[in-house]
């Protein structure tokens, strides 16, 4: 059953005190170059967490300044930024939530709150990323997760970097193991990957965060102890999935106590969820990779589990320095791989500038022709070429990232006709067997009183996970393992990052504009973080009309142009599309689900997606 657009709230906090609580840049003559953004040295390295050292490294290594350091060096990522004057934008106008004091936006009005109360205790955009995660894990469950993973980038002052929390698949993850999975559906307990999210939000906190560890978890501690009203979207989150949840016995008692499923409104309460969130908050994360609740974790999954204790002791968070690039004026900041998503957003915002696409106006077929042609290049990369860094030879790994930042990488081989439609099968052999990526995810935007930024996206990849939750402790477990590919770079392998296609970006107009980007949505992410770019930097939108905008998907397999249902294409528009070779399908009700935050000098915007529903709300102090 396909999703119904859902309505945002705009939630603007009262007064109150509350205590709970990242190519050197392309220039305008579109030079471009990949390189590595230095980071502040961290003093004391968590055990859970890693940089991205030697050969994944980009080019550059950190200076070895300590975080109190006033003599750091200005990152890569933000030397040279084009100039740019802000005065003719407009994208505030109609925003759900706007002010001076930050904003938060995310598919959740509970954890959109949970943002804006840490923004008003003093906390910065990391805590407040931080708080609403975790609210997610319990609110948004579907998605939002401390049993899954993602990514985080950021700018916090000079300091912009790329946090990769992304599961690692099982040591004992083997070809055979990983078929049998997929056959049987690509769910279960030989599909649970190892869980980073809580690594990566520890990471983040410890190096960037402001207040206390305690009081940006806790307000997902007390959400699941006292109750959230489930969301209008969770509500149809749990029909669609039904059957999978009423044969686990924790997701019986939490979304069927009534014997039907619970509807909008009703109050949920997860007390076994909320142990495990009370060991983090508590503890940090040897309170979740440790002791009871890993113990709990790995016992859940019975014996057709792969995950061990030894695989959840070893997890780390990896620091990694984002892909940086220029597009007509802006610094394009996002992630790197496994982050395949970054990937193929770079290639296909940087093939779009190659072909002069400013010189079409929006939802023409020119346009549209264009961006589908670009993605479906693009798109090809990310399924056929991105790997975890760590998993190949330092030659070998060169030349993959070499070819992110080159134009030509498909421009040459595979020319875009301005009339006619590539089919996929031309693009490369590899088409027919190449395997669908589940699309479960969630993005949440935040901004800060000082300009902070935070784009940071986590998923479980299907809605769900692994349709498993833990016996004791409730938490929900992902099905990351199933994402490997049957072709390409990215094959199955123990131990093994998995890549994804989440893409958390921000973009810098000048010094005193920027756009915090993101969504959801599996092979669409892309798609739909460069829709919302290109209106927001081309056509000059505001960003309530770039959001809301309908939008097409072209990946490179299936070979179809997708239309959203409620939202397909002018007639004439398709049928030019049509004559020039394209297959439309409305194959999806919505695409993406672009929560996204936009700080215009010393104020901050933010609209909330109505196709998730949830909630943009701006601190009032």
């Amino acid at each position: 059953m396909a999703p119904e657009a859902l309505a945002c709230s705009n939630r603007t906090m009262p007064e109150r005190a509350s205590q709970r609580l990242k190519i050197i840049g392309i220039t305008a003559c579109s030079l471009i170059f990949l390189v590595a953004c230095p980071r502040k040295h961290d003093p004391n390295p968590r055990p859970e967490s890693t940089r991205s050292e030697g050969p994944t490294e980009l080019v550059s290594k950190p200076s070895p300044a300590t975080t109190s350091s006033p003599q750091l060096p200005t990152p890569v990522c933000l030397r040279d930024i084009p100039n740019a004057d802000p005065v003719d934008l407009n994208w505030g106008d109609g925003a759900d939530a706007s002010g001076k004091h930050g904003v938060v936006t995310s598919v959740d009005a509970s954890a959109t709150t949970a943002g804006i109360e840490i923004l008003e205790a003093g906390g910065n955009a990391i805590d407040a990323a931080v708080g609403v995660a975790f609210a997610l894990a319990v609110t948004h469950p579907s998605a939002g997760n401390i049993g899954g993973g993602g990514f985080l980038t950021l700018k916090i002052q000079e300091t912009v970097e790329t946090i990769d929390f992304r599961e690692n698949s099982p040591s004992a993850l083997s070809d055979a193991s990983f078929w049998k999975m997929i056959n049987g559906g690509g769910r279960g307990p030989a599909s649970v990957g190892v869980p980073g999210t809580v690594a990566g939000l520890y990471l983040a906190h410890q190096r960037h965060g402001r207040l206390p560890w305690k009081d940006v978890v806790r307000p997902a501690v007390t959400l699941a102890e006292t109750g959230y009203p489930l969301g209008e979207r969770q509500a149809k989150t749990i029909l669609w999935a039904e059957r999978d949840l009423r044969r686990d016995e924790v997701a019986r008692s939490l979304f069927f106590a009534s014997g039907a499923p619970a509807k909008s409104g009703t109050t949920i309460k997860s007390p076994l969820l909320a142990t495990a969130l009370r060991r983090i908050m508590e503890q940090g994360p040897p309170g979740f990779y440790t002791g009871p609740t890993a113990e709990d974790l790995v016992a859940s999954l019975g014996t057709g589990g792969l995950l061990t204790l030894r695989d959840l002791g070893s997890y780390k968070a990896i620091i990694r320095d984002p892909i940086c690039f220029d597009f007509r004026g802006f610094r394009v900041i996002t992630a790197p791989a496994p982050s395949a998503g970054g990937v193929a957003l770079t290639q296909t915002l940087l093939m779009l500038q190659a072909l002069n696409v400013e010189k079409t106006a929006p939802d023409t077929p020119e346009r549209l022709h264009l961006f589908a042609e670009a993605s479906r290049r693009a798109q090809a990369e990310r399924q056929l070429f991105v790997v975890a860094p760590e998993a190949l030879p330092v030659e070998e790994w060169r030349v993959l990232r070499a070819r992110v930042a080159d134009v030509n990488t498909w421009l040459k081989p595979h020319p875009i006709s301005l009339e006619q439609a590539t089919p996929s099968s031309d693009i490369h052999p590899s088409y027919a067997k190449t395997l669908a990526e589940l699309e479960h995810t969630t993005h949440l935007s935040v901004i800060d009183r000082d300009g902070g930024l935070v784009s940071l996206t986590v998923t479980l990849s299907g809605s769900y996970g692994s349709r498993i939750f833990t016996k004791k402790t409730g938490i929900v477990l992902n099905n990351s393992t199933a994402s490997f590919s049957s072709v390409g770079v990215n094959t199955p392998k123990g131990g093994q990052r998995t890549t994804s296609s989440m893409a958390p970006t921000l973009a810098l107009y000048g010094r005193s504009a920027a756009l915090v980007l993101g969504s959801p949505g599996g092979d669409t992410i892309p798609s739909t973080i460069s829709q919302v770019f290109l209106s927001l930097a081309l056509d000059k939108k505001s960003l309530k009309e770039a959001v809301e905008a309908p939008r097409i998907h072209q990946t490179f397999a299936p070979g179809d142009l997708s239309m959203e249902k409620g939202h397909t294409l002018a007639a004439p528009v398709r049928k030019e599309l049509e004559k020039m070779g394209h297959h439309l399908v409305a194959r999806h009700s919505a695409i993406g689900d672009a929560n996204t935050a936009v700080q215009i000098s010393d104020t901050a915007h933010a609209v909330c997606d109505s196709r998730e529903g949830g909630a943009a709300s701006a601190a009032s102090h």
